[in-house]
């Protein structure tokens, strides 16, 4: 995968527009490369990169994904919540690619409702749907324990998309301080998407895919 560029992510400087000229001004040349993207990647993640990368301020980029979504309130990110049709027009990307950034509202339970990372994985801006799930107690890719509180104030930060919480990427909601570490050894500083965390995410996601496929299976023949 091509390295990304340490100024592709740097916000632009903008001038304060209305709704509908930000519509407008991401129709004519809304930036957002496929590959800033890294395996596994969840809505949020994405809708971070695609903030910084349009200058959009929280409760704009909100109102462009949910228009009836109270901006401080936020949304859950699963598909029942967003219209993927109108998200592909947005952020232009595949459709594939969206839905697998989601998780199923009907698996409710399944999946954690704070935000849960891997510290290193952070560390690299990055996060996956597979921290959220409520069977995985580790970072496939660098095998720490995943956490949900700050390492500073020790809160928990909702796993919604949220004006605050898109203004906050990697950050705690609360206090703003990063859910990384504060100063990274030499094996953290590591790229978080080499070849065999890639790897291990990818066994990761298969694995998952067949309990659920199993579960499912299991389900529909129970009397």
């Amino acid at each position: 995968m091509p390295k990304r560029s340490a100024n592709a992510l740097k916000p632009p400087r903008l001038p304060i527009l209305t709704f509908d000229e930000w519509q407008l001004r991401l129709a004519l040349d809304g930036v957002f490369n496929v590959t800033w993207l890294m395996p596994g990647e969840p809505l949020l993640s994405i809708l971070w990169k695609f903030a910084c990368a349009n200058a959009l301020p929280g409760h704009v980029l909100l109102h462009l994904v949910c228009p009836v979504v109270d901006p401080s309130e936020g949304v859950v990110p699963v598909r029942k919540a967003i219209n993927v049709k109108d998200l592909c027009r947005l952020i232009r990307l595949p459709r594939n690619v969206l839905l697998v950034s989601l998780h199923d509202a009907q698996r409710h339970g399944r999946y954690h409702t704070n935000f849960r990372y891997c510290r290193q994985c952070a560390a690299h801006s990055y996060h996956s749907v597979l921290h959220q799930l409520e069977e995985e107690d580790r970072c496939p890719a660098h095998q720490q324990s995943l956490e949900t509180r700050c390492p500073h104030w020790r809160r928990e930060t909702p796993y919604i998309v949220s004006a605050s919480i898109i203004e906050a990427p990697f950050r705690c909601v609360w206090c703003r301080s990063h859910f990384s570490y504060g100063r990274l050894s030499l094996l953290s500083t590591a790229p978080a998407m080499r070849r065999q965390d890639r790897l291990a995410i990818e066994r990761c996601k298969k694995r998952v895919r067949r309990t659920n496929k199993h579960s499912m299976s299991r389900s529909t023949t129970m009397p």
